[in-house]
């Protein structure tokens, strides 16, 4: 089928947008400063909430795998 057989050429992906927008803020931010960025400010610009997830821990990371008994 030829792009312009397709009901809509706008072809999005707003969870991919949504991404790189939130990317974009972080490298931004991170040009912008003299070290590396708290973590705070981190979450802020993720809108996260401050102190969420644990020290180190990726914020949409799942709980990790199950201990073996």
């Amino acid at each position: 089928m030829a792009a312009a057989d397709t009901e809509d050429d706008n072809l999005t992906d707003n969870d991919l947008q949504s991404e790189i927008e939130l990317v974009g803020d972080l490298v931004v931010a991170a040009s912008a400063s003299d070290g590396p960025l708290p973590q705070d400010e981190v979450d802020l610009l993720l809108g996260v909430p401050s102190g969420s997830a644990h020290p180190g821990a990726h914020p949409h990371a799942g709980p990790g795998p199950e201990p073996e008994s």
